[in-house]
């Protein structure tokens, strides 16, 4: 079965021209320099032209992601469509696609619309679509581009034919593919048992206007406290999913597609889904199966730290590199034991825990690990609290590094992002559209 990719090259032009100014939050003040020419500044993030807070991407250990995630889609013959709404940025994407990704995922058509007008040729819409206004959008694009190729999700009858509806109107003179979303009780979207899928995919089969494509799912909330349990309790769903892309296919219900997808997959236990999903199928229709990760890429210090399988659960691979980090001036330390840090809630993740301090750079000196237990523990809108020990002597000026959890909510904090390399060197710079 082949492999091919929807467009390989995005158009960034317009980012690459886009200069550089007061517009955006931690760059050094100045003339405007366009995004091309970030690199050629000679600037050093820890040098004294940036402003504080910045959060910043490690190009190493990005690079570095990309090649395990890649290498273990390829060794496991599984592809991979990454989520860009954990970044929004054409840039890291197009890293992404030249890493093999083989589509595009989104939560919402806002987000589709985005990618887009960059150019991205084939995008999962991992959600229900089920506003007429961007069901709308969805019929006119496929008809505007012929070569424009999306896949959404269906869980209920209902949606079927608001879709139905929408693309009824529009005529764009091809059908919609859509994916059965399969669900867990007390999970988000999906219908929950066998009986709903099948009652669903007829809902599609009797559409003028809809493609079954597949069937989709999404493991990645699934948790029962003990790590062990919740390994176990995804295994249960893999199981259940298959189960019910076998009783489709005994159906009937994928007789009008070339291939069936089966996609779920987060950044969390994506190895579950290959160990559940990718034995051979004995289908009507050659199966392909697609990861739609996102957060590998750029890791982060405690979330997908402490979950991801690299490194742990798969034993042949080598633990992903936390690629971002934020950096802010020690602006008080008002009381023994207490330092006032100056980001705060707007610049960092704080959903899934809070930064964790890593590093320190006062003055000239070099960056520095952080002396004795170290720890962030409140955030206000613009303000760190962090809790030190004895033995760090920091001062008012310092620079304190921190990794951060969860990049999804980081990333929509910043509209352009410094990338440098392991000595805090710019090299590059990348815009977000959230």
């Amino acid at each position: 079965m082949s492999s091919t990719s929807g467009t390989r090259t995005l158009n960034l032009k317009r980012i690459l021209d886009e200069p550089v100014d007061w517009r955006y939050k931690a760059f050094p003040p100045g003339a405007a320099v366009p995004i091309r020419a970030v690199g050629e500044q000679g600037w050093n993030v820890l040098g004294g032209a940036f402003m504080r807070p910045v959060m910043i991407l490690k190009d190493p250990a990005l690079r570095h992601n990309l090649r395990e995630m890649a290498g273990y889609c390829r060794t496991n013959g599984v592809e991979l469509a990454p989520h860009g709404k954990t970044h929004m940025s054409p840039q890291l994407f197009q890293m992404q696609l030249d890493a093999g990704a083989w589509a595009l995922t989104v939560a919402n058509v806002s987000q589709a619309l985005v990618w887009r007008s960059f150019g991205a040729e084939r995008i999962i819409l991992a959600n229900e679509l089920v506003e007429p206004g961007s069901a709308r959008w969805v019929a006119e694009e496929l008809k505007r581009d012929p070569d424009f190729e999306l896949f959404c999700l269906v869980d209920s009858a209902a949606g079927v034919a608001i879709l139905d509806s929408a693309l009824e109107e529009a005529g764009p003179g091809r059908r919609l593919k859509v994916f059965v979303e399969v669900g867990f009780s007390g999970g988000r979207t999906g219908g929950r048992t066998l009986e709903d899928a099948r009652n669903v995919a007829r809902a599609v089969a009797r559409s003028r206007n809809l493609l079954m494509a597949g069937v989709e799912s999404f493991e990645g909330i699934i948790h029962e406290g003990e790590p062990a349990a919740t390994l176990e309790a995804v295994d249960r769903f893999m199981r259940a999913l298959r189960a019910v892309v076998i009783d489709l296919d005994e159906a009937g219900l994928f007789s009008q597609t070339e291939e069936v997808v089966v996609s779920a997959g987060g950044s969390a236990f994506f190895d579950r889904v290959v160990t559940g999903l990718g034995e051979p199928w004995h289908l009507s229709k050659p199966v392909r199966l697609v990861l739609r990760s996102g957060c590998y890429l750029t890791h982060d210090a405690l979330h997908y730290a402490h979950t991801s399988p690299f490194g742990g659960r798969l034993a042949s691979t080598e633990p992903l590199r936390d690629a971002m980090e934020v950096w802010g001036a020690v602006l008080s330390l008002p009381e023994p034991g207490l330092a006032l840090l100056g980001f705060g809630k707007r610049d960092v993740s704080y959903d899934l825990g809070l930064p964790l301090p890593r590093l320190v750079k006062s003055g000239t000196e070099a960056v520095r690990r952080v002396r004795g237990e170290a720890s962030i523990f409140a955030l206000n809108d613009q303000h760190a609290y962090m809790r030190l020990a004895a033995e760090e002597d920091l001062r008012v000026g310092d620079l304190v590094g921190c990794g951060i959890s969860h990049p999804c909510t980081a990333f929509d904090k910043w509209r352009l992002i410094p990338v440098v390399d392991d000595e805090y060197r710019v090299l590059d710079a990348v815009l977000t559209y959230f």
